[in-house]
C-alpha cells in the first residue's frame, strides 16, 4: 500500500510538464509522498530508526525515479533515431533520471529529519528554499542540467509566474513545494492528530498563492500597457525550414536545403513589400540553428547563396540575417555559431559572430574525455565543438540591441540574464529540435523560453528547424507560434520594449541569500525546542 502513494507522486509529477501540460498536478503531487513520510515519522511505532530512514530512501527514490524517467523517456527514441545503440538510450534515460533523483531523496531525508511538531511556519520556509538550493546546485554542478526544474510545469500559468522577474524560475519552485507541504501537513494533522488548527497552513499556501496571482495580474496589465505605448521599431521574420536531420549533412540535399530557405526568404520579402503599412522596412531575419547546409566561411558555395539573397533583401528593405552555422576557428577548433550579415552600400558585410558558450554534455563535447576514453574507445572517436568566451551583443543600431542564446543554452536562467544585464534589449534562442521527433523534447525545451522572457523583460524570438518557433512578449505571453514538422516563417512587426529586472540584476546574489536565510533558519529549528 505505500508505495502506491510513491507511484502515485511520481505519476502526477511527470504529468505536470510538457507535453502533458497537467500543470495541475504540481501543486499536489508530493503531498501524498510526504503525508506518508510524516504517517512513517510519527505512526510507525514497530519499526527501527534505521528502517524508517531506509523507507523514505526508498519511497523517495520511487517517486522521483518515475518522474524523471516520465520527463526523460525521450532520450530512447532520440537514440534509436540516430541509429545508435537502442540499449544505451535506455540505459542514459536510467542514469540520467538515477542523478536527478539524488536531489529529491536529499531533500526528503532533510525534510524526514528536520520536521517538528513545532515550528512548523519556520521549517515550511526552511525546507522550500532548501529545495531551491538543490535545484541550483543541479543547475550547475558538472556543468548543469536544470531541465524541468519544478517551476517549468507552470510556463502556461502567466499570472501566476510574473514573479520570475524577481526570483526566477526557481521562485516558482518554491511556491509549488511550499504548496505540497502546506497540504501534506495539514492533513496528516487533521486526519491522524485531530489538530484543526493545522488548517491555518492550508489558508497560509492559498494566501501566499493569491498573492502571487495578484501580482502576477497587475504586472501583466501593467507591462501591456507599457508595450502598446512603446514605438515599433522593426521586422522580425523567422524562418522554420523543418529539414530532416540527416539531410542537414548530406550533399545530395544541398540544393533542396537551398531552395526551401530561399523561397522562404522570397516569400516572407515579398510579403513585407506587398504589406508596407503593416510593416518596418527594418528587418532581422532569424535562421535556425547550424540552419546552413555546411560550412559558411569555408564553403564558397554557401558563402555566394548567402551573400545573393542578402543582397536581395536589401534592395528595397534594410534587412540583416542571422545565420546559424557551424564554424572553423583560427586553430581549427570546431564552433556553434550565430553569425550576423548586413549589406551596405553594395557591400556584403558580416557585423558580429557569437560561439556558443554552453555546449551539450556528449553532444557537442565529451565531459571527462581523457578518463572516459581509457573504458570507452568510441568517446576518442568523437569530435567536439569549443566552447565560446565572449558573451557577445549584436547591434543593428543604438535602439536595436540583442544576443543570442543557441539551443540547450536555453534551459539556463542565468546565461540569457548576463546578455540582458550588457545591454541586450531583445533574446533569440536558435535551435535544431529535430532530433527529439514528436516527443515530449521539443514542447519541453520550448518552455523555458517563457521564463527567460518573464525573467529579464524582454521579447524572445525563437526560430526551430523544426517547431516550435514563436514570438514571446516580456509577459511571457506566447504572440505567434508554428507547429512541428511544418515549413513556415513569422513576419511580427514588434516593439523593443523591455527592463531590466530584479533577476537580471542580482541573480548571482540571490544564491547566497538563499543559502544564508537557510542556514539561519536551520539553527532557529536546532535551538528552539520541540
Amino acid at each position: 500500500m505505500p508505495y502506491i502513494f510513491c507511484i502515485f507522486s511520481g505519476i502526477l509529477y511527470f504529468l505536470s510538464f510538457p507535453k502533458f501540460d497537467f500543470s495541475f498536478f504540481a501543486w499536489i503531487c508530493f503531498s501524498f509522498l510526504f503525508y506518508f513520510f510524516l504517517n512513517i515519522k510519527f505512526n510507525s511505532y514497530k519499526l527501527s530508526p534505521k528502517l524508517k530512514l531506509k523507507k523514505i530512501i526508498i519511497c523517495s527514490l520511487i517517486t522521483s525515479f518515475i518522474g524523471n524517467v516520465g520527463i526523460l523517456y525521450w532520450i530512447v527514441p532520440t537514440f534509436k533515431f540516430a541509429e545508435e545503440n537502442i540499449f544505451f538510450g535506455i540505459i542514459s534515460c536510467f542514469l540520467l533520471s538515477l542523478y536527478c533523483s539524488l536531489y529529491f531523496i536529499i531533500f526528503s531525508l532533510y525534510f524526514y529529519i528536520f520536521y517538528k511538531e513545532k515550528n512548523k511556519f519556520i521549517f515550511l520556509v526552511s525546507s522550500s528554499i532548501f529545495w531551491v538550493i538543490l535545484e541550483y546546485i543541479r543547475s550547475n554542478f558538472l556543468s548543469g542540467f536544470p531541465w524541468m526544474l519544478l517551476g517549468y510545469s507552470q510556463y502556461k500559468n502567466l499570472k501566476i509566474i510574473q514573479t520570475a522577474e524577481i526570483f526566477g524560475v526557481y521562485g516558482i519552485s518554491f511556491l509549488i513545494i511550499f504548496f505540497n507541504l502546506c497540504i501534506a501537513i495539514t492533513t496528516f494533522e487533521l486526519l491522524k492528530l485531530k489538530k484543526y488548527d493545522s488548517l491555518k497552513y492550508f489558508y497560509l499556501s492559498i494566501l501566499v498563492l493569491l498573492f502571487f496571482v495578484i501580482f502576477g495580474s497587475f504586472r501583466i496589465k501593467e507591462i501591456n500597457n507599457l508595450i502598446n505605448n512603446s514605438d515599433n521599431k522593426i521586422t522580425v521574420v523567422i524562418l522554420q525550414g523543418n529539414i530532416d536531420q540527416y539531410k542537414k549533412w548530406d550533399q545530395k540535399y544541398v540544393q533542396e536545403i537551398i531552395d526551401k530557405y530561399t523561397q522562404l526568404v522570397v516569400n516572407s520579402y515579398k510579403e513585407i513589400l506587398n504589406n508596407r503599412k503593416n510593416f518596418s522596412d527594418l528587418v532581422l531575419y532569424i535562421w535556425p540553428e547550424s540552419s546552413l547546409p555546411g560550412y559558411f566561411f569555408e564553403e564558397e558555395e554557401i558563402f555566394r547563396w548567402i551573400k545573393d539573397l542578402v543582397s536581395l533583401t536589401n534592395k528595397d528593405l534594410v534587412s540583416y540575417h542571422l545565420l546559424g552555422t557551424p564554424r572553423l576557428g583560427i586553430k581549427n577548433e570546431y564552433y556553434n555559431s550565430a553569425v550576423l550579415v548586413s549589406f551596405k552600400e553594395q557591400e556584403f558585410k558580416v557585423e558580429n559572430i557569437y560561439n556558443k558558450i554552453h555546449l551539450v554534455p556528449f553532444g557537442e563535447f565529451v565531459p571527462f574525455r581523457n578518463i572516459l576514453g581509457r573504458f570507452i574507445n568510441v568517446i576518442n572517436e568523437l569530435g567536439e565543438f569549443t566552447n565560446g568566451e565572449n558573451y557577445t551583443i549584436f547591434e543593428i543600431n543604438p535602439l536595436v540591441k540583442f544576443s543570442v542564446v543557441v539551443c540547450y543554452e536555453s534551459i539556463f536562467s542565468e546565461l540569457p540574464s548576463k546578455f540582458v544585464k550588457r545591454t541586450a534589449n531583445f533574446l533569440i534562442n536558435i535551435t535544431n529540435d529535430a532530433w527529439f521527433l514528436n516527443t515530449a523534447a521539443p514542447y519541453q525545451h520550448f518552455s523555458f523560453n517563457i521564463l527567460r522572457a518573464i525573467e529579464n523583460r524582454v521579447y524572445l524570438f525563437r526560430s526551430a528547424n523544426t517547431g516550435i518557433s514563436a514570438i514571446i512578449s516580456p509577459t511571457g505571453e506566447i504572440l505567434k507560434k508554428t507547429k512541428l514538422f511544418n515549413d513556415e516563417t513569422i513576419i511580427f512587426k514588434t516593439s523593443l520594449w523591455h527592463r531590466k529586472t530584479f533577476y537580471t540584476k542580482y541573480n548571482d546574489y540571490l544564491k547566497l541569500i538563499s543559502v544564508i536565510i537557510f542556514v539561519i533558519l536551520n539553527i532557529i529549528l536546532l535551538t528552539k525546542k520541540s
